[in-house]
């Protein structure tokens, strides 16, 4: 009836629980919480709470269909599958992952990042812990996922270039991150030179020369450098260059400025003993008077706008006289 309060949302989930665990057929996945959860979010519920609750769900749901594929395989006599992407795995995995990781990169998230990190396995689901740290703006750990977990030098650029703005001081060195990540590897992994050299040389603009070079080890050979190199002293030639041309553009404006200021101080009035104030129509002689840039004269009795020509109605201001 009408006097009935709606159900909480705790009372909704508590509710829901229950038809969960017993859902069996779906290796125990809480999918009417989640579902539940996804169409309270979108529908603009805010509280945090339930953002890390949904983050929660899917991070048990992925596990929980992990170890049912694992152990399926397990089983088999057939060899390894290759490792695949992050929700790019067939079935329900593959698209309650993509879920995952759609919600855990949504600016609109309101997740507590430091709680879901501490929740995940510190084995698997690399993927989902470098999007957590990009967002606490651990850039250098969430490099490392990708480009030493994962080997997957593409990913770890993907992520410079979608983070790097020149302006905003947390992202702008980003691929120096990526550089230091590449060869100062956090476990015992070989250096990636050969990728550390080839990102350098791609971007070079993006790099600030003298902070490269410092990351780069001592016996690093300079024949290596040099694409980085001319790269480099090309661009630093063209940004001299534009410098240059923007100087000359300034000074020459202002050296036309500064002719139409003398031209236009220099701009006399004739004044006759019957030369008459254009507003009040009485002779000027020794008053003070107001002279326009169109040489209507008004006596400063008349109190005139500074700008505005009481005979035309031309704003010079606005509208400078040629």
């Amino acid at each position: 009836g009408g006097g009935k309060k709606p159900l909480s949302v705790p009372a909704v989930l508590a509710h829901l629980k229950a038809f969960d665990d017993d859902n069996r057929d779906r290796q125990g996945v809480p999918s009417l919480r989640i579902e539940y959860l996804e169409r309270s979010i979108q529908g603009g519920l805010g509280d945090p709470k339930f953002h890390n609750e949904l983050a929660i769900l899917y991070l048990d749901g992925v596990q929980r269909l992990k170890h049912a594929l694992a152990a399926k395989h397990a089983g088999s006599s057939a060899p390894p599958a290759p490792r695949l992407a992050a929700g790019s795995e067939p079935g329900a995995l593959g698209a309650l992952r993509r879920r995952l990781i759609g919600f855990l990169s949504s600016p609109t998230s309101l997740y507590d990042p430091q709680r879901i990190l501490a929740k995940l396995p510190m084995v698997d689901l690399y993927e989902e812990r470098a999007l957590i740290l990009s967002r606490l703006g651990q850039h250098e750990q969430a490099l490392a996922l990708y480009a030493h977990r994962l080997g997957d030098a593409a990913m770890a650029q993907d992520y410079c270039e979608r983070l790097w703005d020149p302006d905003n001081e947390e992202t702008r060195d980003v691929y120096l991150c990526l550089l230091k990540v590449y060869l100062k590897p956090p476990d015992a992994s070989a250096p990636m030179t050969m990728q550390a050299l080839s990102l350098m040389s791609r971007y070079f603009e993006r790099l600030d020369p003298a902070r490269a070079l410092d990351v780069l080890p001592p016996t690093t050979p300079l024949r290596s450098l040099q694409p980085f190199f001319e790269n480099a002293f090309r661009r630093n030639c063209e940004v001299s260059k534009s410098l240059q041309i923007s100087k000359a553009l300034v000074k020459a404006d202002h050296v036309a400025v500064l002719h139409d200021y003398h031209a236009r101080r220099s701009r006399s009035v004739q004044m006759t003993s019957g030369r008459k104030c254009k507003v009040s129509g009485k002779k000027v002689g020794t008053s003070a008077f107001v002279v326009y840039p169109n040489n209507v004269v008004v006596l400063l009795g008349e109190k005139p706008h500074p700008h505005v020509c009481p005979v035309t109605g031309r704003d010079f201001k606005a509208a400078p006289w040629d």
